[in-house]
């Protein structure tokens, strides 16, 4: 094999490999959108019993663009983190978490608290 064919042979297995590189880049930075939006609620816990009047709803909602809680806008930072302050009437309270992607996606979660507050 001469020079000439030798350079040319590196050369297209190097664009060859930055290529592969880039693809499998856009595979896995892509896999987390395949999943759609996602709602967590790390406090309080699902059918917990509440003797006070309010709670503080804490969770995280990644690959969204947008959270609603029972229709009203929830602010999230950067990281998808969410804190919001909600009224605890006694009985059942049913929270109802909608998070909408930039595909058109939507998850919906539910969060179900007794209120054990009585007058």
């Amino acid at each position: 094999m001469n020079r000439t064919a030798t350079l040319r042979l590196i050369r297209l297995s190097a664009i060859s490999i930055v290529a592969l590189i880039i693809i499998l880049y856009a595979f896995f930075r892509s896999l987390n959108y395949i999943h759609g939006p996602e709602i967590t609620i790390f406090q309080p816990i699902d059918g917990s019993a509440l003797a006070s009047s309010t709670v503080t709803i804490i969770g995280q909602a990644t690959r969204v663009n947008s959270l609603l809680m029972n229709g009203k806008t929830v602010f999230i930072d950067e990281s998808g983190n969410f804190k919001e302050t909600l009224l605890v009437f006694p009985g059942m309270n049913i929270i109802t978490f909608t998070a909408h992607d930039q595909f058109g996606r939507t998850e919906t979660k539910q969060l179900q608290l007794i209120g054990t507050l009585e007058k």
